[in-house]
Formats: structure tokens, sequence, C-alpha cells
């Protein structure tokens, strides 16, 4: 019947649109910004999960979010038994590196106060004419969309830079924040913050 194929289309756009972030490919075959706010939620948080390890794709990669699962997990259990030395597994072999989940927390961590930052500036220093009067009360959630799709190179986000929307109408210094934001999240976090460290320039 009729409500058979559109629930159908609805599994096929959304199973789509899943799998396209997910991998950061950018693509879009329906318009997501008209879903409803858990359609959209959704993806919004799949923005920072991204491809498996290896991968070309950007995001925080799956592997990462395993590891960060594991270390707060490890971090708890010493939080009522704090005599237990339980090494960080990963395939149920211990992990070679001792420093791995300090470096895990360290990554998040960073991402977190990246995302913060310039979801910060953007709503303090881009004009509420790039909303307009009708779209004003979206711009919170536009902005963390903003930085979310250009941090993790998905492409599209919601709101006014949702699947059939760009990012032109942004003033040039958030499109140069968007720029470094996208910059972080292809040739990843700690390259992109050494070379800003004036020790490293240093002989």
């Amino acid at each position: 019947g009729e409500s058979e194929g559109t629930w159908r289309l609805a599994v096929r756009h959304s199973l789509f649109q899943v799998v396209s972030i997910l991998t950061t490919t950018g693509f879009a075959t329906n318009d997501f910004d008209q879903w409803n706010n858990v359609g959209r939620g959704v993806l919004l948080v799949l923005m920072f999960v991204g491809g498996c390890a290896g991968s070309t794709g950007g995001g925080l990669k799956v592997i990462r979010h395993i590891l960060f699962f594991k270390v707060l997990k490890l971090e708890l259990e010493k939080a009522y038994h704090p005599t237990v030395v339980r090494p960080l597994r990963l395939g149920g072999k211990p992990t070679d590196s001792p420093d791995l989940g300090h470096g895990i927390l360290v990554y998040f961590a960073l991402i977190l106060a990246i995302f913060v930052v310039s979801w910060g500036a953007i709503i303090c220093l881009e004009p509420d004419s790039t909303w307009g009067d009708d779209s004003l009360q979206h711009k919170l959630i536009d902005s963390s969309s903003a930085v979310a799709a250009t941090l993790n190179n998905i492409g599209p986000g919601i709101g006014i830079v949702g699947a059939t929307q760009n990012y032109g109408h942004f003033s040039w210094w958030t499109k140069l924040n968007f720029i470094f934001l996208m910059m972080v999240g292809r040739l990843e976090i700690f390259p992109i913050l050494v070379l800003v460290l004036p020790g490293f320039w240093r002989r």
C-alpha cells in the first residue's frame, strides 16, 4: 500500500544519509533538514563518529570511540577498585602503548575544546543578518552543525548549511574558521596544532 511505500522510502533515505555521513562522503539524496528533530539530532551526533581506522574519510574514526569508552570504563573501575590494575585491551589483547589511554583522552579533550571555541566564535562574531529574521532562533543549532560538519569533513550540515544550502553567506572570518576546522579534521589535530607552536620552528 501507500504507507508501505512511504516506509520503504523513509528507510532508504535514512540509510543513505547515515552511510554518507559516517563515511564523510557529503552526498544527499533527500533534504534531511526537513526531517523531525530526532532524525536531525541523530545525524548531528553521527557527524562525530567517522569511518574505520585507516579510512581516507574524515571524522574521529570508530576505533577512537571504542578506545575512549574502554578508557572511561577502566577509569570508572579504578574509582571503586583503586588497587586493581587492568591493561587497556583491544580485540582481547593488551595494547602495546601504555600511554594510549592518556593520548585518547587528550585527543577527545582537544576536539571538544576546538568545537566549543569555534562554536562560540561563530555565535559571538557572526552577524544575525546571516540567518535573517525568520531563522535567527536556529542560530545555536546551525552554528554547532556547521562546526561539526567542517571539523569532521562531512559537507552538508543542518539549517542554513543543510543539504540544499551552502556556506557562502557566512562572513570571511567565519569561513577562515571553517577552513582551519577542515584542515584539523582532514590532516589530524596534532600535526596542525604543532605547526602553530613557536617551539616547533626554533632550532
